[in-house]
């Protein structure tokens, strides 16, 4: 028979060595992550070369799943407002075939409106801005003069020295750009069309296959997430992925449908005051109103340097207008769109910002405050999380903090403070 001691001894040497394994596994990844990082920054290059290939063979299947990521809220907003007094569970398949059948062609129905419409009126602004640049320059010039001849007792020299010497160097350059950088990117662009065209009607046609399956697809994943894990932390998993894709998806889709309506409202605003170039100008304004906070004065400062070379009433017209638009943007129709959405702080907003658009320049910009959302839903799960492990309320409810002149004292110093007892030899003598 065995021993009873010796039994306890090695139950006792095997917990520690299971303990002692678990050290040593943490220490082996660790150490694999550092050498990771440390080979992925020290061949940078080398780097993104590979991680370029990687992303050109798997282009398709990730436009695939943006554009079936964007289109997926059209497909249930149609389904539900076609379908939702019928029989859904008899013809689902079928409703949900004549739902993306009409959110496709309302996509590509508008992309080509786009194409047919709006684009050659850009391109036409664009190339007649071009041929008029040395106009807009002598017009520039002589507006400086104009100011400095009825303002005598302002010096306006050195205004009329930088215009000199920076509008040539702008135009040029403008110039040069256009015909070096824009045109053989088209040309480019041309020669790829038809690589481009098989890469972007795969992505199509593999989109319409993720969201005619997203059913069976997600119930794949709910099987492997709870074969791999505990059933209360794949519960805990998708719960948490569902509230980020909600996150991210509200806020995504909410910006551009606010950016499209100021985009058209300035449109709209800027034709019936017959301001020129309304279609690029609007164009502009609607895009970068994509960015919160400094998206609308960016877009704002490329029409109003337009108009002011052109005609400085104009300018200051479009510059009215645009704060008007803003105004009932913030006012009404962001509120009214957006809500809280991201439950973010103005200083967390600005942050995102700012990195987004180091990292990633516009994109980033853009994309920054979703992510951050994002990041920000998943920290203060995992603090409700840690909170709740130690009992304690996620808004500190119930922790028993002892306030006294203006100093917070826990409850264990208060215990012991009330418990001294000061004899008369213990008081400080006069």
């Amino acid at each position: 028979m065995d021993n009873p001691k010796n039994s306890s001894g090695y139950k006792k040497h095997f917990q520690a060595s299971k303990k002692y394994f678990s050290i040593c596994v943490y220490v082996i990844a660790t150490f694999a992550i550092c050498l990771a990082i440390f080979r992925v920054t020290n061949n940078w290059d080398s780097t993104k070369r590979q991680i370029g290939r990687i992303l050109s063979v798997f282009s398709p299947f990730l436009i695939a799943f943006l554009i079936a990521y964007f289109i997926n809220p059209m497909v249930r907003r149609i389904d539900k407002l076609l379908f939702q007094n019928t029989l859904k569970d008899r013809f689902r398949k079928g409703h949900l075939l004549l739902s993306m059948i009409l959110s496709y062609i309302i996509v590509v129905g508008g992309i080509i409106l786009v194409f047919i419409f709006i684009v050659p009126q850009i391109i036409d602004s664009i190339s007649q801005l071009v041929r008029i640049s040395p106009t807009l320059y002598q017009n520039a010039l002589d507006t400086v003069n104009t100011l400095d001849k009825r303002f005598p007792s302002l010096d306006l020299s050195f205004i009329s020295e930088a215009a000199e010497n920076v509008f040539p160097d702008v135009f040029d350059f403008f110039r040069s750009f256009m015909s070096e950088t824009v045109l053989p990117f088209l040309y480019n662009a041309g020669l790829s069309i038809i690589s481009w065209f098989i890469n972007v009607l795969l992505a199509f046609v593999i989109s319409c296959y993720l969201l005619f399956s997203k059913s069976s697809l997600i119930k794949s994943m709910k099987r492997v997430a709870y074969a791999i894990f505990p059933e209360s932390i794949a519960l805990k998993l998708f719960n948490t992925l569902k509230n980020c894709n909600q996150i991210f998806s509200q806020y995504i889709i909410g910006k551009t449908i606010d950016s499209l309506i100021i985009g058209v409202l300035c449109l709209l605003s800027m034709t019936i005051l017959r301001l020129p170039y309304a279609l690029i100008i609007s164009l502009i304004v609607g895009i970068t109103n994509m960015i919160p906070y400094f998206g609308p004065f960016i877009g704002a400062v490329p029409g109003i340097l337009i108009l002011l070379i052109l005609n400085p009433k104009s300018a200051l017209v479009f510059a009215v207008l645009i704060l008007a638009i803003q105004q009932l943007d913030g006012s009404v129709i962001g509120p009214k769109i957006l809500g809280k959405s991201t439950g973010l702080q103005p200083i967390s907003i600005i942050f995102a910002i700012t990195v987004g658009g180091a990292v990633a320049g516009v994109l980033g910009m853009f994309l920054g405050v979703p992510v951050v959302a994002v990041l920000t839903y998943l920290v203060n799960q995992f603090i409700d999380y840690r909170l709740a492990k130690k009992h304690i309320e996620p808004d500190l409810s119930n922790t028993k903090d002892y306030q006294t002149s203006g100093v917070v004292v826990d409850e264990a110093f208060k215990k012991e403070y009330e418990n001294i007892t000061l004899e008369d030899d213990a008081l400080p003598k006069k």
